[in-house]
């Protein structure tokens, strides 16, 4: 039996925090973290905003980021490309060293809920002297256990999942591009339509879902 723990996180210096405290209502949820390059530091995340204009903005002067670059629009949802900034506090590596994995992260209000799957309640106590040391304001909201949950794959199938990750990691969403779409469809094996395809594809099967989970929280709230 594994150890979920559900938690309310709050700094400074936490990823997107200067964007989300001054867009209380946006609904941001970080995608891709076992893609996360150790090298480029980047991400992505989906978000929901009443007012994009002032959401970009933010995001603009947010000092955890840089390069913020949106990379699709669906329905009034925006998947952006961001790099981490080097003074930032990045809590996956942390919990990955502690045998764990983040299973959930979005901003609600301003602050991080995040939903750890951790080995013990040792882990647990680890992790939260880790927030303590680094200024984190630290709060358990949910403590239970269950059986192991694998990795989640937001909803995409293999081949969504590998192009996505190999688009990713070759600089496909850079601006400019590292990798072209003739290049990406040559190493992925594929002709330069069915690249094109995978990729909006699976844009649309996260944005789906992402707006699932939401309507789901709304639901238990």
């Amino acid at each position: 039996m594994f150890v979920i723990a559900e938690l309310a996180l709050s700094s400074p210096t936490l990823v997107l925090t200067p964007t989300i405290e001054a867009n209380p209502s946006a609904r941001v949820r970080i995608q891709f973290q076992p893609a996360m390059d150790p090298e480029r530091r980047r991400f992505f995340v989906l978000v929901e905003a009443e007012d994009f204009d002032a959401f970009d903005d933010a995001l603009g002067d947010d000092y955890t980021v840089a390069e913020p670059t949106v990379v699709a629009e669906q329905d009034g949802v925006r998947m952006y490309r961001l790099g981490l900034s080097e003074d930032v506090i990045a809590v996956t590596p942390t919990v990955t060293e502690l045998g764990g994995m983040v299973l959930e992260m979005h901003s609600t209000g301003g602050v991080w809920f995040v939903k750890l799957q951790v080995p013990d309640r040792d882990a647990l106590a680890a992790f939260r002297e880790f927030c303590v040391d680094s200024g984190i304001e630290y709060r358990l909201e949910r403590l239970y256990r269950t059986e192991p949950t694998r990795s989640d794959d937001h909803g995409l199938t293999d081949q969504q999942r590998r192009t996505l990750l190999t688009a990713a990691r070759e600089g496909y969403f850079d601006v400019p591009r590292s990798i072209s779409q003739a290049e990406l469809a040559a190493e992925l094996g594929v002709s330069d339509s069915a690249v094109s395809q995978r990729v909006r594809r699976a844009v649309a099967a996260l944005i789906e879902r992402a707006l699932s989970v939401d309507e789901q929280v709304g639901r238990r709230a």
